[in-house]
């Protein structure tokens, strides 16, 4: 049996029901327990958690929510209460105060278009992206194009168009979106399979089918410029959660060739650990997915990778200063 009773009597569920009750995979609850600790169920001496009928309920709002648009990470650390009053149909306004008191539309983002076809309507309709608090305004052909350019033009926004949205259409877009680091991620499809769009909204891209009039493309790029501010108002972090390598192989084995701590390995040991996790998060990164959750599994050993690396990069910033290496 998958529930078990407590001393109050109420209903507990393992992970494996939790996540069918709340209508998601079990690896997207992990994923989302792991990152952005969206429920807290106590565990029992053996380690299995044990949820609540409220993390239930919990789990199925933010569900709910995310299928509808919403960015996990902006709406993770609300409240049930809250989390009950965007289900009910709050305003994006509203939810910017529910999330931290009000605040100003964020000024002076780039932005990157991506895909001929939405390129020239922009220029046909006469869609003005400052407006919208945009600054600079970069457009690229195709994904392959801003792939290949996107590392020397960097942008906050990515804003892209795709005919038939594929799961392998999704992973370029979301491995662009890492590359550059964006704020936040809009994409306008035709058509697209089910995996493809979820492995998207999951991830934290907003999703549009073609807008009508210059009017709702407008608003598709208001709608991006307030996602990258809810994430900045949520998270710290921003949408991806990684960190730059502080140092590159290279300086790695000049730094551990200039210790002058002979009898201490710590610098060597630190520096082979930093250049493995470095590659682990490459690997992870570039591993082949079977499905939406084996996609998310990845990018979540990923994300750990990077997390990991940065914590022994500072550890070993720290030895470099000591010894007078940096």
């Amino acid at each position: 049996m998958s529930s078990v009773r407590d001393d109050l009597t109420q209903n507990r569920y393992r992970s494996g029901e939790a996540a069918r009750l709340a209508k998601m995979p079990v690896t997207t609850l992990r994923i989302w327990e792991r990152r952005y600790g969206v429920v807290a169920p106590p565990k029992t001496e053996s380690g299995q958690r044990l949820y609540s009928e409220d993390d239930v309920r919990r789990l199925s709002l933010l569900k709910g929510l995310v299928q509808r648009g919403r960015p996990i990470g902006t709406i993770a650390k609300l409240d049930r209460a809250q989390l009950e009053q965007l289900a009910q149909g709050r305003s994006d306004r509203e939810f910017a105060r529910l999330a931290s008191g009000s605040a100003p539309l964020t000024v002076g983002l780039t932005l990157a278009v991506v895909g001929e076809p939405l390129v020239l309507r922009l220029d046909e309709e006469d869609v003005d992206p400052a407006k919208a608090g945009l600054v600079n305004v970069t457009r690229f052909a195709s994904l392959d194009e801003a792939t290949s350019h996107i590392a020397i033009e960097p942008a906050d926004l990515l804003l892209i168009t795709a005919t038939s949205l594929h799961e392998d259409v999704a992973s370029q877009i979301l491995s662009l979106g890492e590359t550059c680091q964006a704020k936040a991620i809009a994409v306008i499809y035709g058509f697209g399979t089910g995996r493809a769009i979820e492995m998207l909204r999951l991830s934290g891209a907003r999703l549009y089918r073609e807008p009508d009039s210059r009017i709702e493309l407008r608003h598709v790029l208001e709608e991006l410029v307030r996602t990258a501010q809810d994430w900045g108002v949520a998270s710290q972090d921003g949408l991806w959660l990684r960190a730059a390598r502080r140092f590159d192989d290279r300086t790695l084995n000049e730094m551990v060739a200039r210790s002058s701590t002979i009898a201490c390995e710590c610098p060597r040991h630190l520096a082979e650990l930093i250049m493995k996790l470095s590659t682990f998060e490459k690997y992870s990164d570039e591993c082949g997915s079977r499905s939406v959750e084996d996609a998310l599994l990845h990018r979540n050993l990923g994300d750990v990778a990077n997390r990991a690396l940065a914590m022994f990069e500072s550890a070993l910033a720290c030895i470099a200063q000591e010894e007078g290496l940096l």
